[in-house]
């Protein structure tokens, strides 16, 4: 079993584009913000972002929240099923963008090196709020 976490695309350094243009494009608020996962996919898919889907029920509410340094500092944690898939043994899923970061492809880790990496990912994923 694969769990996904949150929105799902093809692994393409234009769909990671994309979707960063129409994150920008909720906080200008010059696109409605989506208010159903299906809005979110159709929004998607009308941006060009292939092979956007997102797990479970298309008619769950979608919320977007802002930071807001006067509130509490709130931390969005994976389940334990999220976590114990990504400390399988196996390569670590980043996408494809990271490559053009790091100057060329991704080292190919060994089984220790690859826990270690997912063990960081799962601490920063808690820091910086990724999704």
């Amino acid at each position: 079993m694969s769990l996904q976490m949150k929105v799902k695309f093809d692994d393409t350094r234009e769909n990671w584009r994309l979707w960063g243009e129409l994150v920008e494009h909720w906080i200008r608020e010059d696109q409605p913000r989506p208010k159903k996962v299906k809005d979110l996919v159709d929004q998607a898919k009308a941006r060009g972002i292939a092979g956007v889907s997102v797990p479970g029920s298309q008619e769950r509410n979608v919320e977007i929240y802002f930071y807001d340094e006067t509130k509490e500092l709130a931390f969005l944690l994976p389940t334990k099923a999220m976590l114990n898939e990504k400390i399988e043994p196996g390569p670590y899923p980043l996408p494809i963008f990271y490559d053009d970061a790091y100057k060329g492809h991704r080292a190919e880790l060994t089984a220790d090196q690859d826990n270690w990496f997912a063990k960081c990912r799962v601490g920063e994923y808690t820091i910086n709020n990724c999704g």
